[in-house]
């Protein structure tokens, strides 16, 4: 079977009306009047599966790859970033996109779309903690080693 134009305006009314109505009874109302099935034409709407239509695919690729081939912070300006202003300040400062752009050049990807300000923020902060931590061992092991040169003297 082939799917005319004229069939795909008439699917996209009846969907549009369908969504428009806010009750219940009306739906199943409006789904009488227009819809041979009731049952089918809702099992067969609930099978589109909109991560495998073509047309909202490729913008968001091109976005991601954009985003993460420019590295506008790198990770002294970063940690320099946070260590000085706390967190009020940062999200009153600096945009979400400015917080992606942050957590795209440290980790070399786009945060999940999900992520608020304050989630990424909250992500590049216990980065930068664990760098401090990761100092502070190297410092221990070098005052470790540097003491047991003295003490072997």
């Amino acid at each position: 079977m082939y799917v005319t134009s004229e069939m795909i305006h008439i699917l996209d009314e009846i969907i549009s009306e369908w969504n428009r109505l806010e009750d219940e009874r009306e739906r199943e109302r409006f789904l009488s009047e227009h819809v041979e099935d009731k049952a089918l034409f809702v099992k067969v709407l609930k099978k589109v599966n909109h991560k495998k239509l073509q047309a909202g695919k490729e913008r968001p690729q091109k976005q991601i790859e954009k985003s993460i081939g420019t590295a506008l912070y790198n990770e002294e300006a970063l940690y320099t970033i946070l260590s000085e202003k706390d967190d009020a300040e940062i999200l009153r400062e600096y945009t979400r996109s400015d917080l992606r752009d942050m957590y795209a050049s440290v980790y070399g990807k786009n945060p999940s779309s999900g992520y608020t300000k304050e989630n990424i923020l909250h992500t590049l902060r216990n980065r930068m903690h664990k760098m401090k931590r990761a100092e502070a061992f190297v410092s221990l092991a070098e005052e470790r080693d540097k003491n047991k040169r003295v003490n072997d003297q």
